[in-house]
């Protein structure tokens, strides 16, 4: 152990990152956290949490807007200050919080850009000007990703943005085009619609949100027509101009011969993330790549022996939760055990116009795996919590093997769906059937009920809604 600094160095202190610098340093392992930006990383200071804070926000405002219990809404107005300024504070308690958690573990934290060297060698360019290199035993690779951009297209932080841009200087008003109807336009153009601008999404593919149940993409698209929002599919961007404070937009419609234009006030780019290798010169150190992500193996080591890779920076679904369970699978392998991620059961949450939460395969997706299935299907406007609370758009759907009660897939949109979906993911964990999460009681009245009533339905039995011709 003399030969090295540390018995594991960690590049990169996102959501992936800082979690497997405090595991190894609970499990006693001498660590060290690299990072040239701020804790936390895209997630917390350019992702997840100040998305989630401006839609909070914004559907606030929506709600008072559209109440019929409180007079006087019409004089509302949105405060952008404001807006920006709560999430700056929440941002700014999360990182701090962080930070706090690296210090009490031990953890000893350098702010600068690390440079993958070889197996076991770090060099670090710190923000203070010096240089450190470290040699550690183990190294584990989180360095992120970032919004990828089109080459035709420049951003210029104002008219033409990213998230990274919106994010930090708030403007909701107008006309807005969003180019890409993926999980990120769709979180942006609730926030805007929320916030009573008018948007247009253009998606190059069939539909929009491709990776979720085709049930729930008709919902989403029926919600943005509601709200109307205009979304184009099977279209593409061709070129973007800026010209004063406005933007003209050349792109290609389904089943058009020509090009058409549309003119808006800013156009938010969210064609996807792409890896960041800042620091990691695959070909010098001899890291084998898969397309544009790092390889690693089922234990998620890359080509480097000692060397491990985790998050967006491989690829996959590119979550925090999924970084940070990796993160701790690392660790657990680093210290000699031979554990694995099942993504199957990685939960996928989206806040969109109604919430998504979702876990495991579509319909589709399980009819084509040959086995003989049942659909349980349960909507939030049969719930009486639903009704209390007044948002009774929404369905929680199931979809189980006939022969052996397996859960292959649970798909909820609506109110609190990201929340109440854990529950569906640890009965799969568990290796449940859909009978147990009937059997388990709920309690009433809340929304939790309806993940019940769906599993009923997938056996013909459900309570709250007509009965069901017998099989």
């Amino acid at each position: 152990m003399a030969d090295y600094d540390y018995d594991l160095a960690v590049v990169g202190g996102g959501p992936g990152g800082y979690t497997a610098a405090i595991c190894g340093a609970r499990k006693g392992l001498r660590t060290v956290l690299i990072e040239k930006d701020a804790l936390g990383g895209t997630c917390l200071n350019r992702g997840c949490i100040p998305t989630k804070s401006y839609i909070y926000d914004t559907k606030l405002f929506k709600s008072a807007l559209s109440t019929q219990v409180i007079r006087g809404t019409e004089k509302l107005t949105l405060d952008g200050a404001a807006i920006l300024n709560r999430k700056r504070n929440v941002v700014r308690t999360l990182v701090s919080g962080v930070a706090g958690l690296v210090k009490s573990n031990g953890i000893d934290l350098i702010q600068g850009q690390g440079v993958l060297q070889s197996a076991d060698r770090v060099v670090v360019s710190k923000t203070d000007g010096s240089v450190a290199e470290l040699r550690a035993k183990n190294i584990v690779l989180a360095t992120g990703s970032k919004p990828a951009v089109p080459s035709f297209i420049k951003v210029d932080g104002k008219r033409v943005q990213t998230t990274d841009d919106l994010l930090d200087a708030p403007s909701f008003a107008g006309k807005i085009l969003i180019i890409g109807g993926g999980v990120i336009g769709i979180e942006m153009a609730t926030i805007f619609l929320n916030a009573g601008a008018k948007v247009t999404i253009i998606e190059m593919l069939p539909d929009i949100l491709a990776t979720e149940d085709k049930d729930v993409r008709k919902e989403m698209k029926r919600q943005l027509k509601k709200r109307k929002a205009k979304v184009l599919l099977n279209s593409s961007v061709k070129d973007i101009a800026i010209q004063g404070t406005q933007v003209d937009v050349t792109f290609m419609g389904a089943g058009k011969e020509h090009p058409e234009t549309m003119t808006v006030d800013k156009v938010l780019v969210a064609t996807g993330r792409a890896p960041v290798f800042s620091g990691i010169d695959t070909e010098k150190v001899g890291l084998e790549t898969n397309g544009p992500f790092i390889k690693v193996n089922a234990k998620l080591e890359t080509s480097l022996p000692g060397v491990y890779a985790i998050g967006d920076v491989i690829g996959g679904m590119m979550l925090a939760h999924k970084a940070s369970a990796e993160a701790e699978t690392v660790v657990e392998n680093i210290l000699g055990a031979d554990k694995t991620i099942d993504s199957h059961l990685i939960p996928r949450c989206i806040w969109g116009l109604l919430e998504i939460g979702a876990v495991g395969l579509s319909e589709n997706e399980a009819s084509k795996s040959g086995r003989k299935i049942n659909i349980g299907k349960f909507p939030y406007s049969a719930s009486g919590a639903a009704q209390a609370m007044g948002h009774v758009e929404g369905f929680v759907k199931i979809i189980g093997d006939v022969e052996t009660g397996e859960i292959l897939g649970v798909h909820i949109i609506g109110e609190h769906a990201t929340d109440m979906i854990a529950e569906a993911v640890t009965v799969m964990k568990m290796e449940g059937a859909v009978e147990d999460l009937y059997e388990a009681i709920k309690p009433h009245p809340t929304l939790s009920e309806a993940v019940m009533e769906a599993a009923l339905d997938w056996n013909g039995i459900a309570v709250h809604l007509p009965r069901k011709p017998k099989r």
